[in-house]
């Protein structure tokens, strides 16, 4: 999933211009959490994921919900492990601001 088109304007990831927002959160389902975020937050959904693993993908405007039920540690954070937390009043989330060019002008 790399780019979503919205009332004319293109939202990409990583951007083409501005900057784009990806919040990552660890979920028990994502396709009840990406029906959450439509339904609460007026989200689109772009992908449910599949069974192969890969997340689900929820944009609201410039914001895009990366969900993903967990899982182990990556080549670049091998000590990091997501998991959902047992107590549903917790949360396991990170941020992702991503900008077209990070350069000073």
């Amino acid at each position: 999933m790399t780019q979503a088109i919205v009332a004319d304007q293109i939202y990409a990831m990583p951007p083409q211009k501005g900057f784009t927002v990806a919040h990552f959160l660890t979920v028990a389902d994502i396709g009840r959490s990406a029906r959450f975020y439509e339904k609460v937050f007026g989200g689109r959904i772009l992908s449910l994921g599949d069974s192969s693993g890969a997340p689900g993908y929820i944009q609201i405007a410039n914001t895009w919900l990366i969900v993903n039920v967990g899982g182990g540690p990556t080549p670049d954070k091998p000590s990091v492990m997501l998991d959902v937390p047992g107590d549903p009043n917790l949360v396991s989330s990170f941020l992702n601001i991503r900008v077209a060019d990070p350069r000073l002008p």
